[in-house]
């Protein structure tokens, strides 16, 4: 439909990660979560559900957090037969966080909440067009 002379500008699944946009899942966790091919994560998805806040250290770490949204993806691909989904997991937040629209209470404990989450399988780049799995917010892009 387009040949590469015809795209004005084009920002690269590279130019995310390098600059720190996307962040590339570990590999070991991918093995456990039985996913084989690469996951990549908003910075903001990152930060709010897979870091881990000092209030928590001692429950809970970046690991754990990334293998329950991968599982939990997982789960919810297997009933999709489309290129995007959503999914839910509970992730503990600190009371003093601000809300965001894509969470609400979660039935599980106060310190919970429910979030929705987004992801898309593309081609890996626009180089690459093997898939890849893309891991955001509802209304991230």
């Amino acid at each position: 439909m387009f040949d590469k002379k015809d795209i004005i500008y084009a920002y690269t699944t590279k130019e995310a990660v390098e600059d720190g946009t996307l962040v590339t899942a570990n590999n070991e966790v991918l093995k456990k979560a039985a996913i084989r091919i690469p996951v990549y994560i908003t910075r903001h998805v990152w930060d709010r559900y897979v870091e881990v806040d000092p209030e928590f250290e001692q429950i809970h770490n970046p690991q754990f957090r990334l293998f329950n949204i991968l599982i939990l993806f997982a789960s919810a691909a297997l009933k999709c037969d489309g290129s995007m989904l959503q999914f839910k997991i509970n992730s503990l937040i600190p009371h003093h966080w601000n809300w965001e629209s894509n969470e609400s209470k979660s039935s599980m404990h106060f310190s919970f909440r429910e979030v929705i989450l987004k992801a898309v399988i593309s081609a890996n780049d626009l180089d690459d067009p093997s898939p890849a799995i893309f891991i955001m917010a509802p209304y991230e892009d």
